[in-house]
C-alpha cells in the first residue's frame, strides 16, 4: 500500500511503453516521503519544463512588486509602449480597444494576447506574425526579448482585456517588463534574485553542453497503440528542441525554462514555506514574504471570466498568478486540499503545492503530446492516500 503503489503505478507504465522516461518526486514538510526516475530518466535529469516558467514568472514580477517598482494595476504600456494603442477583435471587424492591459491582466491570463493557432482571427494573426519572425531570425537577424514582446503587439487582442480568459503569450510579455525595469537580461534576473538563493543550478533557458548527456529524452505518443516512439525532426523542431545548448532569441516567460526535479523542488517547498527556502548550508534565505505568497496563491478569475471557453481542463480550479488553485474539490473529484496550487508544462510536466499538508509534487516526463489526464489523477490519489495523519 502507500508509495508502493507509486512505484507501481510507474514502473507499469514504462513496462507497457506509455512512458519511456518520467522523474517524481513528494515531500511533506523537510521529510521526502518519495523520489525516483524511472525508465531512461535519472535523478538529475534536465527537462524543458515549458509552461512550468509561468509560476517562476509570477515570483519575478511579485519581487518586483515588495519592492514598489510596480503596481499590479497600472497599464503594461507604461515599460512597453507598443502596448499603448492595442486593437481587439469584436462583432463589427477589428477596433480600438477601449481598456489597457494592467500587470494583472497579464497575471491572470485576462490580457487578450493568444497563441498562435488556426482557430479564431487573432490566432491566424498571430500565427502570420510568428512565422515573419521566424524567417527574420532565420536570415540572421537577431531578435531578443523586449524587441519580440513589442512585436506580438501587432496582435489584434481576442477581447476587451479584463473581459475574459484565455492562454497566451501573457507570461512572456511579464518577462519583457522584468527586463525593462530591472536593466538585466530575464535570465540573469532570475538566476540572481529566485536560481542561486534556491540553488536551481540546473534551471536556464539553455541546457550548456556539458551537460547535454543529461537532457531527457522526448518521445511522441502514437495515436494508434498509446505507446511511446522517437519523435520526427519536425516535431522536434516544433517543440524548439532541436538546438538546447543555444542562447533562445527569446528568454521565454512563458515557456522557455529547463529545470530538474530536484531544482523545481526547490522553487516548489520556497511557495510551500510561505516565501522562504532552507538550502543547503542550513541558512534561510527569503525570495517573496508570506503575505504576498498568500496573495498570489488565491484565485482572481471572476464569475464572467470562469464562463471562458478557454479555461478547460480545470473543474474544480479557478486561476490567478499564472497558477492553477483548488477551490472546489467535489468538481476536482479530488481527495486533495482546498487552496493547493500549482501549473502544468506541454510535454505532461506538473507540479502542486499543498500548504495545509505542508506537500509539494514534482512530476517530468518528455512526451510530446502531453500528459495522460488518467495518470496524473492515480499519482495524485495515490500520493493523498498515503499521507501519514
Amino acid at each position: 500500500m502507500g508509495f508502493s503503489d507509486l512505484d507501481a503505478l510507474l514502473t507499469n507504465e514504462i513496462a507497457a511503453e506509455k512512458l519511456k522516461g518520467c522523474s517524481i518526486f513528494v515531500q511533506k514538510g523537510n521529510k521526502t516521503l518519495f523520489q525516483k526516475s524511472y525508465g531512461s530518466d535519472k535523478e538529475d535529469s534536465i527537462y524543458k519544463i515549458y509552461s512550468m516558467s509561468k509560476p517562476i514568472t509570477s515570483v519575478a514580477i511579485m519581487i518586483l512588486f515588495e519592492r514598489g517598482l510596480l503596481t499590479l494595476q497600472e497599464p503594461v504600456s507604461n515599460y512597453l509602449p507598443a502596448y499603448k494603442n492595442m486593437k481587439v477583435v469584436t462583432p463589427n471587424g477589428i477596433e480600438e480597444a477601449k481598456n489597457q492591459i494592467t500587470i494583472k491582466h497579464l497575471l491572470d491570463m485576462t490580457s487578450g494576447l493568444c497563441y498562435p493557432g488556426e482557430t479564431t482571427l487573432s490566432e491566424r494573426i498571430m500565427q502570420d506574425l510568428q512565422h515573419k519572425m521566424l524567417g527574420q531570425v532565420a536570415s540572421g537577424k537577431k531578435l531578443k526579448t523586449v524587441e519580440i514582446c513589442n512585436i506580438l503587439a501587432q496582435t489584434p487582442l481576442e477581447f476587451e482585456p479584463g473581459t475574459s480568459w484565455k492562454y497566451g503569450f501573457s507570461a512572456d510579455v511579464l518577462g519583457a517588463v522584468v527586463e525593462v525595469i530591472s536593466g538585466m537580461t530575464y535570465g540573469d534576473f532570475l538566476k540572481k534574485e529566485i536560481f542561486t538563493p534556491l540553488e536551481m543550478f540546473d534551471t536556464d533557458f539553455l541546457v550548456p553542453e556539458e551537460k547535454l548527456p543529461r537532457l531527457a529524452k522526448m518521445y511522441s505518443r502514437n495515436p494508434k497503440t498509446g505507446k511511446c516512439e522517437t519523435p520526427t525532426p519536425e516535431k522536434i523542431h516544433w517543440l524548439g528542441l532541436d538546438e538546447p545548448s543555444k542562447a533562445p532569441n527569446i528568454e521565454s516567460g512563458g515557456g522557455g525554462l529547463y529545470s530538474t526535479v530536484k531544482d523545481y523542488s526547490n522553487f516548489a517547498r520556497m511557495l510551500c514555506n510561505g516565501g522562504t527556502f532552507t538550502n543547503s548550508k542550513g541558512e534561510k534565505v527569503k525570495i517573496l514574504s508570506k503575505k504576498t505568497v498568500n496573495f498570489m496563491t488565491k484565485p482572481n478569475v471572476s464569475e464572467m471570466q470562469k464562463t471562458s471557453k478557454y479555461l478547460i481542463n480545470m473543474d474544480g480550479y479557478e486561476y490567478g498568478n499564472l497558477l492553477r488553485i483548488m477551490t472546489d474539490l467535489a468538481k476536482a473529484n479530488s481527495n486533495g486540499s482546498l487552496g493547493e496550487f500549482g501549473w502544468d508544462g506541454l510535454p505532461g510536466n506538473y507540479f502542486m503545492v499543498d500548504p495545509e499538508e505542508d506537500l509539494i509534487l514534482v512530476f517530468l516526463q518528455h512526451v510530446a503530446e502531453g500528459p495522460d489526464w488518467i495518470l496524473r489523477n492515480k499519482y495524485r490519489q495515490i500520493v493523498y492516500s498515503s499521507l501519514e495523519d
